[in-house]
């Protein structure tokens, strides 16, 4: 099933609603909750993260790894970003329900 870019947004809002996170720690947590479905190359990750940063809805900031190497960028919620997840989310759960509510009634 193909991902769409409100899908990618909502994924990685989510993701972030709970913690900060650097990008490949996204597309690893993103892999394990769906089970290898949602496999992110860093062409389609960092893209998506710059877009929700442009809009406000990510800060970010760039920190030396804790396991030395190379300093990662990390991804938190603004507050506006938090207002975009929790509208995002709920329109997802209506979107859901109604699809639910009818597939039960076929």
């Amino acid at each position: 099933m193909p991902l769409h870019d409100g899908d990618l947004e909502l994924a990685l809002l989510t993701l972030l609603s709970g913690q900060e996170r650097y990008g490949l720690d996204l597309a690893k947590e993103l892999r394990e909750v769906t089970g290898g479905d949602l496999d992110l190359n860093a062409g389609t990750l960092y893209p998506a993260l710059h877009r929700l940063e442009r809009r406000g809805w990510l800060r970010s900031s760039t920190r030396p790894s804790p396991r030395g190497g190379h300093a990662l960028r990390y991804y938190a919620l603004t507050d506006e970003g938090a207002r975009a997840f929790q509208a995002k989310r709920d329109a997802y759960r209506r979107w859901h329900h109604g699809l639910i509510t009818r597939w039960g009634n076929s």
